[in-house]
This record gives structure tokens, C-alpha cells and sequence, in this order.
């Protein structure tokens, strides 16, 4: 028995021999291929070396971590990073990128104002990337525009943007900073998640999910960041007075109430409390996982 279905396959490869040879060969050719994009051309490789979703992110120390935050305001150049060739979406204008910048507004009166404003947009034709560009428009653009048209007091006014896109989601974070003459500096930060393939925003318990995290793990390093800093400004003030206060067993710190958050293109989900877009100050709290 055994010896008749050795003989039968030894006759089925003798029948079928070149085609066997061919599709070895192809095998071998598309693994090698693919070895060597993994090795050399696939940016994630490290992270993601199957290639089977978003790229989460490698685990960093605290060290690394701390880096990430001290270097947070160097996101902001204006530009959009990551792969956008697999994207298949509706744009608005086709020869611009999925995230552009739409109004590049600089101005200046040596007396009343200086407004550089690089306000952006999402290059989508959606009903809700449509109402994220009105509230782009709403806030920003109108914002510079009464400034320059002031004739009173001196203002100070820059928006800066950085957007990015990771497999299906696509993140935009908006900074600004405004300084009017007798005020303290007001910096705000707004931020835009969006699925490309749902064509809907992405909550913060989508992407936790997605980074194979859970609620509670996140939770506690909002709370431990957030402490962190605190007690970091305390020391600070100590020295040259001015600490922002933060009530840690304020609900906006609980992770349904975060609304500031965005996705990087290498993986990294922040979560920021800017405390600008609130009251008159610069403060900030960023957790990164």
C-alpha cells in the first residue's frame, strides 16, 4: 500500500514536473522578494514584520518616552507624513495631498499685529471631513482674519499644524498660539482622528484597541504622567512662581472624557491636556503610548 502511493506521487511530479519546477521557483522568487522589502524598504519592519494592521508603535522606555514629549512642539511643520498611495478616497482636489495647507496667512503691522497662520485642511469628500474643514475655517481662518483687520492693542497670532497617516487612520493635530498685549499666552490644541475607510472620526478606545493596550493601562499612565507633571511644575514654581493648578481627581483626566489625541505615522497614540483651549496659559500635559 505504501509503496503504491510513493509510486503514484513519483508518477504525479514526473507528469507534472515543469510545472512543479515553475511554481518552486515562483515561491522562492516572491519569499525573497518579500525578505528583502521586509529587510531593507518596509519602514516598520521592526514593529510590524507581517505587515498585518496599523503600526503600533514599539515599546520605548521612559527615557525614550520622555523624549517623545520634550520634542512635541517639533511635530508641527506643516506637513503630512506617511504612506498615502494605499488610500482610496474621494479628494477634493486631486492633485493635492490628503492633508494640505489651504490658507498660509502672514501679516504684519508694527503696531497692531503678527499673524502667521499655515491653516490646513482634509483633502476628503465626505459629509464629515466637510464639517472639520468648517471648523478649521471657523476657528482659525476667521480668527487671523479679525486680527488683521484690528487697530487697537497688539496681538501676536501663529497656527501650525502636523498630520499624519497610519494604514486607515489619518490624524491632524492644530496648534496656536495667541499673545495679546496684558495677557498671559493662550496656546490651544485641537486635534481630527479620522477613518478613511468608515469615513468617520475614530475614538480614543478605537485606537487603545488598536495598539493591543487596554482602558485600564492607559488610565493609570494618564494618571502617573499627569501626577508626574504636576509635582514636576510644583518644583519649577517653586523657584519662579506661576503654577498652573491641576485638580488630578478632575474627570477630564478619565479616558471617556479625552478629547485631545492623535495617531502617528510610526505608531505612537498622545494624548494631550492642553490647558489653553480653556483659560490664558501655555501649560500642557502629553501622555504618549
Amino acid at each position: 500500500m505504501i509503496r503504491a502511493i510513493v509510486r503514484y506521487i513519483y508518477e504525479l511530479i514526473d507528469r507534472n514536473k515543469y510545472i512543479f519546477f515553475i511554481l518552486v521557483a515562483l515561491i522562492c522568487v516572491m519569499s525573497l522578494s518579500l525578505g528583502i522589502y521586509i529587510q531593507f524598504f518596509y519602514k516598520y519592519s521592526d514593529i510590524d514584520p507581517l505587515m498585518i494592521g496599523i503600526n503600533i508603535g514599539a515599546k520605548k522606555t521612559a527615557e525614550e518616552y520622555a523624549f517623545l514629549e520634550s520634542n512635541f512642539d517639533g511635530l508641527f511643520n506643516n506637513k503630512l507624513q506617511g504612506n498615502e498611495e494605499e488610500a482610496r478616497v474621494e479628494k477634493l482636489e486631486n492633485s493635492k495631498e490628503l492633508v494640505y495647507t489651504a490658507y498660509h496667512l502672514v501679516n504684519e503691522d508694527e503696531t497692531y499685529y503678527n499673524v502667521n497662520a499655515q491653516i490646513p485642511i482634509l483633502n476628503i469628500d465626505s459629509e464629515v471631513a466637510k464639517k472639520v474643514n468648517t471648523q478649521i475655517r471657523d476657528e482659525y481662518y476667521n480668527q487671523a482674519n479679525s486680527i488683521m483687520r484690528q487697530t487697537q492693542g497688539n496681538t501676536v497670532y501663529t497656527v501650525t499644524y502636523a498630520s499624519y497617516i497610519n494604514s486607515d487612520i489619518l490624524s491632524m493635530v492644530i496648534k496656536s498660539s495667541l499673545k495679546e498685549q496684558g495677557k498671559s499666552e493662550k496656546v490651544t490644541i485641537k486635534t481630527y482622528t479620522y477613518s478613511l475607510k468608515r469615513e468617520n472620526l475614530v475614538s480614543l478606545q478605537e485606537l487603545i484597541g488598536m495598539k493591543k493596550t487596554t482602558p485600564e493601562i492607559v488610565q493609570k499612565t494618564i494618571h502617573d504622567e499627569v501626577k508626574k507633571a504636576y509635582e514636576n511644575a510644583k518644583i519649577i514654581a517653586s523657584e519662579y512662581g506661576n503654577l498652573y493648578e491641576r485638580d488630578l481627581k478632575s474627570e477630564r483626566y478619565d479616558i471617556k472624557n479625552a478629547n485631545v489625541y492623535f495617531l502617528t505615522d510610526d505608531g505612537h497614540v498622545y494624548i494631550v491636556y492642553p490647558y489653553g483651549n480653556e483659560d490664558y496659559t501655555n501649560e500642557r500635559d502629553i501622555v504618549i503610548f
